[in-house]
């Protein structure tokens, strides 16, 4: 599973900021690595584990903490609702259109809805 690992890191120069990549650059599972040198985090997605993150980064003598972790899953985009045909609205919708003369001659959706399948499969009754 991908995860968005936020770490806060010491980032004094370049120098620093070539390390800390390199060092986590070794480790698998990694799909991208981001530097915010204004807030001195390194942001780290991939299926890698955010403890041997701060581990290595501790080996090659940089200070690092865990600031964040969280899925990195894009939010489920949300489906737009649909407008139904005011003809094909059965109850007081379908009636309502039908007296508004949206469908000549009558509702076709509340007579074909009008009919059931009786009980015990012995035909249709109202």
């Amino acid at each position: 599973m991908s995860k968005k690992t936020v770490i806060r890191a010491d980032l004094v120069g370049s120098g620093c900021k070539m390390a800390i990549l390199s060092t986590v650059a070794k480790l698998e599972g990694i799909k991208s690595m981001d530097i915010d040198a204004e807030n001195c985090t390194l942001t780290v997605v991939g299926a890698v584990d955010p403890v041997a993150i701060v581990l290595e980064l501790k080996k090659a003598c940089l200070a690092a903490a865990i600031v964040s972790v969280e899925d990195d899953k894009p939010p489920a985009p949300e489906e737009p609702e649909k407008e139904d045909d005011p003809c094909c609205r059965c109850g007081e919708a379908c009636v309502q259109a039908c007296e508004e003369g949206c469908v000549r001659g009558g509702c076709y959706c509340c007579y074909y809805t009008a009919f059931r399948p009786a009980p015990h499969g012995s035909g249709w009754y109202w």
